[in-house]
């Protein structure tokens, strides 16, 4: 029986970059979570542009492309600084960033941010996308959700088997 696919669930990356800045900008959202954003503003963000670029070339993006993918970086970064609920994911500074667990096969999972709070765990997974060109929010939101709630389901297994508390988890898009 031949492969058959539904050309809605085909997720091609837009840039051929895109993977790479979604990395960097990972790393960066660490980067702020750990040292608090206190010390960050929009002037500060500007101020790292040089070496957002830098970081740019290093990860493989095309040199005509470099100011573009660091104009996305510095966006996405400025959008978390902004918003109330960007704002309160990067000032957890007790938060696990960027935690390592391993499932049952060995296989490693990176997760973005976990909080503990009364209820348990709450894991959060940072995404880059936006909606596509004529997409509500509301059907960006349910299509994320369809495609991510396997990924999602494997990460509150691993962080309850790690020490048995209950877990949750969220989509987080600081650039929606």
């Amino acid at each position: 029986v031949p492969f058959a696919f539904n050309a809605a669930y085909v997720w091609p990356a837009v840039k051929s970059y895109e993977r790479v800045l979604g990395t960097l900008i990972h790393a960066w959202l660490d980067h702020l979570g750990q040292h608090g954003i206190a010390h960050w503003s929009e002037r500060t963000l500007q101020a790292q542009r040089k070496r957002i670029e830098r970081q740019c070339i290093q990860a493989g993006v095309p040199a005509p492309e470099v100011s573009s993918a660091a104009n996305e970086v510095l966006e996405t970064l400025g959008a978390m600084l902004k918003h109330g609920r960007g704002q309160m994911l990067l000032s957890q500074l007790g938060a696990r960033r960027e935690w390592a667990l391993l499932d049952d096969a060995g296989k490693v999972s990176v997760l973005d941010l976990a909080l503990q709070d009364e209820r348990g765990w709450l894991v959060v997974d940072y995404k880059t996308g936006r909606p596509l060109e004529g997409e509500t929010t509301e059907t960006f939101g349910q299509r994320m959700l369809a495609r991510y709630a396997k990924q999602l389901q494997g990460y509150c297994e691993r962080v309850t088997g790690f020490d048995g508390q209950a877990a949750r988890a969220a989509l987080y898009f600081p650039r929606d």
